[in-house]
């Protein structure tokens, strides 16, 4: 699966120096360990920034949801198992390739690169593919989903045992999940620049990672559509029958969906705040991308402009900072909290 990576990523991303010559002589094109290891980095800086939004904001969400910190990988997914499988440093199939820091699974010790083999007496083996839960995905993606599912299952009794392989050896870990808003993140290989919310799932294209300038900008993005998901704006927009298609652009969707856009960035730079990112960064990354590309990415009839985005994070921060905090953290009055 090869993606477009800037040669700085692809020297950051390499965790511990690989053989060209092992990599040759094992029959495993050097190109495509770097486009993988550059898309685990993305992926590592995306499962970050997500838990640290949700980790940081679980007082002011009304749902909260067992979390672990963890992002698993399956070798499937790639044309090239044997390669991918090298690249992430995979015994098996399954693997962990990101963990949060100061997550459950990074005081677990788990790393990236342990393969799993078992969620509590479940062998991974074992688990069929549930095509009535996973059937919108796409094939090679449907094993990964069950199994993030099941996980997530597992997680919300409480604490989990997780066996797992490293450098050839088992051990069998306890995993102890703390709760979080709900949230689902992912980085998704495309050549265009997007960003989306689905009502659960937050996926930023790998173009669109590529082009932010700190974790602060990729936050503030991740933060937006966060937003969208914890507001639940697609069940207020479906309950309002609006068109996403081409009508969407015009008439009473179109505001609609305003609306909720500009819910999304008021709420976005709270989140932020609250994670510790620079909600500042709103500001320089949406000046930026609307200074070099105008009509670019958010800018339908549907989105403000990127002057008048600028200008609601500002109005936003300046309410933060006449505020005073609550054990570091601002009270975002867009989230109602736990009932």
């Amino acid at each position: 699966m090869m993606i477009r990576i800037w040669l700085p990523l692809f020297a950051l991303s390499i965790a511990a120096p690989l053989s060209a010559q092992e990599a040759a002589d094992n029959g495993i094109d050097a190109e495509t360990i770097l486009a993988i290891k550059g898309l685990q980095l993305l992926d590592q800086r995306m499962n970050t920034i997500g838990f640290r939004l949700i980790s940081a904001n679980a007082a002011y969400c009304d749902e909260q949801t067992a979390s672990s910190g963890l992002l698993l990988n399956d070798v499937a997914q790639y044309a090239d198992q044997d390669t991918a499988r090298f690249a992430l440093g995979f015994d098996g199939s399954i693997g962990i390739t990101a963990v949060a820091p100061d997550s459950p699974a990074a005081r677990a010790e788990l790393s990236p690169g342990n393969s799993l083999l078992a969620i509590n007496d479940i062998a991974i083996e074992d688990i069929v593919v549930d095509e009535s839960q996973s059937s919108l995905q796409p094939p090679a993606y449907r094993r990964i989903d069950t199994i993030n599912r099941m996980l997530r299952q597992q997680l919300a009794t409480g604490a989990i045992e997780l066996t797992i392989a490293e450098g050839g050896v088992n051990r069998t870990v306890a995993l102890t999940p703390v709760q979080t808003c709900p949230g689902q993140f992912q980085v998704r290989v495309s050549a265009d620049r997007s960003a989306t919310a689905d009502g659960k799932l937050v996926s930023v294209s790998s173009r669109l990672a590529e082009y932010f300038l700190s974790d602060d900008e990729f936050a503030a993005v991740v933060a937006h559509e966060l937003a969208h998901n914890l507001l639940k704006h697609r069940d207020r927009l479906d309950a309002q029958q609006v068109n996403r298609g081409f009508f969407g652009q015009l008439g009473k969707s179109a505001g609609r969906i305003r609306e909720t856009e500009i819910e999304a960035d008021r709420l976005s730079v709270w989140l932020m705040a609250n994670a510790g990112y620079d909600p500042q960064a709103a500001i320089t990354f949406w000046t930026r991308y609307g200074k070099e590309h105008g009509k670019g990415i958010f800018s339908a009839s549907t989105h403000y402009r990127w002057k008048k985005r600028v200008q609601l994070f500002e109005e936003e921060i300046a309410k933060m900072d006449a505020m005073e905090t609550v054990d570091g953290k601002y009270a975002p009055p867009l989230l109602s909290g736990p009932d």
